[in-house]
């Protein structure tokens, strides 16, 4: 068969030129068929090829597993013969301008007996001619059975048939019996052919073109002739390997319809394989896809395109280069599946290849990959599944997983991005979060707080990390969500800050405690003095601790506490318990964040009493710690006397230096300050009273089911003997049976009660459904945003067991 396996004919020609020069007179044909064939079971095709240098590859053999009913030996002496494409015939009053069947009385099926099933016989009666228009009903009768054929057409049938040769062969609603008539006649053309030149190239594509055409027309028609002609496109392409991936590679030709059983897949398996070569992501895919061994799962069949881009994803972060994979001994069997019955079966063994698509060790590397891609998409495929959720959602883009959001575009997205990228240049980022939220699908709607909920505030989050930026207050490192009526500061993410990948340092989380506490200061006066921002600034860029990414946020961050009233909720309560050495850090704090601009007014030392007093400290002490901190130092204080100190070093006065003063603190002290500010600061917000309440209902709404997950998660540790249930193992039957003793469970009880048995939720859920399918053919759990127990089915099984 010509040009078959021709592209892997040079990987092995060194062994085969020495058996060519040695022994060519004693090489097989290349159909090597036993000699002692029954003549009820299988029939010789060919034994040419005589130059063919590929002979020895494979065994090429057509057989009949179905008995044959030979029908009566037609009148019509004339051989049969098959038009080309641009032949016309005249037959019963019809002209048929176009060829692609065979015609005449006599030509036998390759199978060894009966007429063929394709060939049109001009001798038999037929019905008058009709012209099929697009509303024409086409007649058929049971004439026209499981395995149609020309000859055995009722009169009304055969005369259908031919008006459908003399049409565009394209009306919709053509009876599928006629189109697998016409779809016959091409796989023998190109079988009994598949070792000769008979066929040109040219030919070949014509059919190659024609059914794909069918396919494409009838494939949504049937399912059955899908699958046939689907399946005989991809043989055509692996026996004329080299004419396919000619015209693919020039762009004229577009791949067969993916099918159950891809012959192009396992032959190209086969040679990465037999050269050791690293099997590539693409590959690694498909392997999955026809592997018996693993069952998609709904994120897989919901969501198929996003769920294959991120396997590729994920297979090539678990192997950049893929991985090697040692030949088998099972050498590769290639089998087609013929729709006609004058052939039924074609094998091609290729005893120089092997068939590692048999093997199960490569494909769990590759479940264990799906599995992950199936939690990464559970909430993505969750969301798609609701009444009137669609992919294109802002909400749904932001539930994909980071992998795949690296080169997503969406219109919604892009515009937010100009805008964002517009606040940062004009306005250094500071924006309010009602702007932020008219990018969304959804109205923000506050809390009692006047926070956002915990889902809106990840839902500005996400879509601020979507569009390449980060986002200040950001309530994972900043421990402050958003409030509806407040700001947010938006800044370039350049270094991946607040991205995938930010883990904060402890200084990050230190100094932001210290930049929350000056901003309190700078601003208590009522207005921000410039110098106390930059030494602000300063403290913070000199931190040699910080990374370049967590100086972008905490820079942000002061931007925002500077627009953003004072939050000093649960500081004084905090501050109470304290001993007197983390009392004078912050005394020394505030004071030298006051000093910066150089001077301390009247209004500001009212001030800085008041907030004395709301932290919990002395009011009466300002004075007197600021006389202590000024020490050697000459400042203006605008308070009944002015209190000046002399320099004794050079007795010539000078300012306060914010800068030399709380820099030199801050080195001498930058362990202990750090400590005592975690210390103090450890949580800026309570938990919102919406929070509170939406806690509060979770927990009655799925009362019965906690309180069985708490006696669960005792009992797993003081029993070992629970009933295992036939079909499942002990953790899955003890898991089920906790989950029946009450209807409704949040996702977060069953979650913890699957942890607590080393079960992952998603998976535990779908084996306890396959348990239950395979008993009643139903599923017993729903898991949605609840998972919630159908006892019916329960009942059905507790009847199969008792």
């Amino acid at each position: 068969m010509k040009n078959f396996i021709a592209d892997v004919k040079a990987l092995f020609r060194q062994k085969y030129d020495a058996d060519a020069q040695g022994n060519k007179a004693n090489k097989p044909a290349f159909i090597d068929l036993p000699p002692d064939i029954k003549p009820d079971n299988w029939h010789r095709v060919s034994q040419s090829s005589q130059n063919d240098d590929t002979d020895d590859f494979a065994s090429f053999i057509i057989s009949s597993g179905k008995s044959n009913n030979v029908s009566g030996v037609s009148a019509n002496k004339q051989l049969g013969r098959w038009f080309k494409e641009n032949e016309s015939f005249d037959i019963k009053g019809r002209f048929i301008d176009r060829g692609f069947y065979y015609v005449g009385g006599q030509l036998t099926m390759l199978t060894g007996f009966g007429i063929e099933p394709s060939l049109v016989d001009d001798s038999l009666p037929a019905s008058s001619p009709n012209i099929i228009h697009s509303i024409s009903q086409i007649y058929y009768d049971e004439s026209l059975g499981y395995w149609p054929s020309y000859e055995r057409l009722s009169i009304k049938c055969r005369g259908a048939y031919l008006d459908w040769l003399a049409s565009n062969r394209a009306h919709p609603s053509t009876p599928i019996g006629y189109v697998f008539i016409y779809f016959g006649g091409f796989e023998r053309r190109i079988i009994e052919h598949i070792n000769d030149d008979v066929v040109s190239d040219t030919e070949f594509m014509a059919i190659y073109e024609e059914v794909t055409r069918l396919n494409r027309i009838y494939g949504s028609q049937s399912a059955s002739f899908d699958s046939y002609s689907a399946h005989f496109l991809a043989f055509m392409t692996l026996i004329r390997s080299l004419l396919f991936e000619d015209k693919a590679q020039t762009g004229h030709l577009l791949p067969p319809p993916v099918t159950s059983q891809n012959l192009n897949f396992k032959m190209h398996l086969a040679k990465t394989v037999a050269l050791q070569l690293p099997i590539p992501a693409s590959l690694a895919w498909e392997w999955l896809v026809y592997s018996n061994e693993y069952n998609f799962k709904t994120p897989a069949k919901r969501c198929e395109d996003t769920f294959k881009d991120l396997f590729k994803i994920l297979y090539h972060d678990a192997y950049p280069n893929g991985f090697v994979v040692s030949a088998n001994k099972t050498r590769l069997k290639l089998i087609y599946n013929a729709a006609s019955r004058s052939i039924i079966s074609v094998d091609l063994t290729l005893d120089d290849l092997p068939d590692p698509s048999i093997l199960r060790a490569p494909v769990k590397k590759l479940i264990t990959i799906a599995e992950q891609c199936n939690d990464a998409l559970d909430a993505y495929s969750r969301y798609l599944g609701k009444e009137g959720r669609s992919a294109d959602d802002i909400a749904a883009v932001m539930l994909l997983p980071k992998p795949l959001l690296h080169n997503y575009h969406h219109p919604a997205i892009e515009k937010f991005k100009t805008w964002a990228q517009s606040i940062i240049e004009n306005d250094e980022g500071l924006t309010t979060t009602k702007e932020l939220g008219a990018y969304l699908d959804e109205t923000l709607s506050p809390t009692s707080s006047k926070a956002l909920s915990k889902k809106q505030n990840e839902l500005i989050i996400n879509l601020v990390e979507l569009a390449g930026f980060g986002i200040a207050p950001d309530q994972r490192y900043h421990q402050t969500r958003l409030q509806s009526d407040g700001y947010a500061v938006l800044f370039v993410c350049d270094h991946d800050a607040h991205c995938e990948g930010f883990e904060p340092s402890s200084s990050f989380y230190q100094v932001s405690l210290a930049m929350r506490l000056g901003a309190m200061v700078a601003t208590i006066n009522g207005y921000v003095d410039k110098r106390e921002v930059d030494t602000l600034l300063t403290l913070l860029n000199q931190d040699s601790q910080l990374t370049t990414i967590e100086k972008e946020s905490l820079t942000a961050y002061l931007l925002w506490q500077l627009n953003t009233p004072a939050n000093m909720a649960g500081l004084k309560a905090t501050l109470a318990g304290l001993d007197a050495q983390y009392i004078g850090f912050i005394s020394r704090f505030i004071i030298t964040v006051a000093l910066a601009n150089g001077n301390i007014e009247p209004s500001q030392i009212k001030q800085i009493e008041k907030l004395y007093q709301a932290l919990g400290l002395d009011r009466t002490m300002v004075t007197s710690d600021i006389h202590q901190l000024t020490t050697n130092k000459k400042v203006n204080i605008g308070i009944k006397n002015e209190l000046e100190t002399k320099d004794n070093s050079s007795k010539s006065s000078r300012s306060f230096s914010f800068d030399a003063e709380l820099l030199a603190l801050h080195e001498r002290e930058t362990a202990v300050a750090k400590a005592m500010l975690s210390k103090i600061f450890a949580v800026e917000d309570e938990e919102s009273e919406d929070d509170i309440k939406e806690s509060v209902l979770l927990k009655r709404s799925s009362k019965t089911a906690t309180e069985h997950h708490s006696n669960a998660l005792v009992n797993n540790h003081s029993s070992g003997n629970e009933a295992v249930i036939n079909g499942l193992d002990r953790s899955h039957s003890q898991l089920y049976q906790e989950l029946i003793s009450a209807e409704v469970w949040q996702r977060e009880a069953v979650n913890e009660l699957c942890e607590s048995l080393n079960l992952m939720i998603n998976g535990a859920i779908e084996t306890i459904n396959d348990w239950a399918y395979d008993k009643v053919d139903a599923p017993v759990l729903e898991d949605d945003d609840e998972v919630v127990v159908d006892f019916e089915i329960v009942d059905e099984l507790k009847a199969l067991n008792s």
